[in-house]
């Protein structure tokens, strides 16, 4: 049967079946964890009855074993994926189907169009993992648990003399040791390559003083962690021992406006935790943080809620998000300090602060 979520969706719009085709919400909605996060192996067709899965050759006899409660139809060249979901929408009687308009290509869209004369119905259902379960958030601790484990080796190996790609790659070898994946490419960035939000690792090397910044996170169970840590080798400059005071300030600010909201039993507007990183963090003399203050994550490294400034989300129990305020000063340096957070019992907790 469909999650109680999507039994929801289904009412609120009036719709008679939705058609999922990004593979995040596949993989959620059947707990199955093979599918392909680039390829399209699967859609998923729920009604408030039954749910349908369409997939390719390759995986339907491992599919039809290991999803239950779910009707397996494979596709293939002589029947498209789009003849075969206009049979069991002619079947099910669907005139009214919402579909995923901000995944679905537009090959797909013309492909179901010219089978099926239902109605196609917009919907945005990126909000629906947004709340997690204790199994969900105990993967996502595990993750942070492990790439921090990663993480920890891999820097005792830092030294003048190495560069950027060998760290990544070090730090990827590490998860691998460890039975994991990377969630998304590691960014180490060395001196003023830490100015640059995303930079790519490249041949720059250690120098014997230096500053350094790591953007990690690894793929536990099909469950993301994404972690920053901005460090020292040698000795700091007095500028940079102010920036890292000030951007770990501005992140503590954002935790106590949401504790004391969640004590006060007041609500947390995500657009207002994120005001009060960004305002602290410009009152010191410093610019705007150029990126939001933080997002949800999940099965994806980025999902809802969002923290920035035009945010509509709340901030709610079961939530897992990031904080992750930064200061980058062009040619010089930068730092970002990024930690990923829950409420459980209107309390917020720290996920990635220790490897217990």
């Amino acid at each position: 049967m469909p999650k109680a979520s999507i039994l929801d969706l289904l009412k609120t719009k009036q719709l008679d079946a939705i058609l999922l085709s990004s593979p995040s919400q596949i993989i959620y909605l059947t707990s199955y964890l093979g599918f392909s996060p680039v390829e399209r192996d699967a859609f998923l067709l729920i009604t408030d009855k039954k749910s349908y899965l369409f997939t390719n050759s390759l995986i339907v006899d491992e599919l039809k074993n290991r999803v239950k409660g779910i009707i397996v139809i494979e596709h293939n060249r002589s029947k498209s994926f789009a003849k075969n979901i206009a049979e069991v929408i002619k079947k099910e009687k669907i005139e009214k189907l919402g579909f995923e308009s901000n995944n679905l290509t537009v090959a797909e869209y013309l492909a179901l169009t010219e089978n099926i004369s239902s109605r196609f119905v917009s919907i945005d259902i990126s909000r629906l993992r947004s709340i997690k379960d204790d199994l969900e958030i105990a993967n996502i601790k595990k993750a942070c648990i492990i790439s921090q484990k990663a993480f920890i080796q891999t820097q005792k190996l830092i030294k003048p003399g190495v560069t950027e790609q060998e760290i990544a790659n070090i730090f990827q070898i590490n998860v691998l040791k460890l039975g994991a994946a990377l969630s998304f490419p590691t960014i180490v960035a060395f001196e003023q390559n830490s100015a640059i939000p995303h930079h790519l690792p490249d041949n720059t090397k250690m120098k014997k003083n230096g500053i350094i910044l790591m953007d990690f996170g690894i793929r536990y169970n099909n469950f993301c962690s994404d972690i920053t840590r901005t460090f020292f080798i040698g000795e700091q400059t007095k500028e940079q021992k102010e920036v890292y005071k000030v951007v770990l300030n501005s992140q503590q600010e954002a935790v106590r406006f949401i504790e004391k909201n969640l004590k006060d039993n007041q609500q947390i507007l995500a657009a207002e935790v994120d005001k009060i990183a960004r305002e602290y963090i410009i009152s010191k003399g410093y610019p705007s943080i150029p990126h939001s203050l933080g997002h949800g994550i999940g099965i994806e490294v980025h999902e809802a809620p969002t923290l920035a400034p035009n945010s509509q989300d709340e901030i709610k129990g079961g939530m897992i998000f990031s904080i992750e305020p930064g200061i980058y000063l062009p040619n010089k340096f930068g730092v970002r300090i990024e930690d990923l957070y829950t409420i459980q019992d209107k309390k917020l907790v720290i996920l990635s602060d220790s490897l217990i």
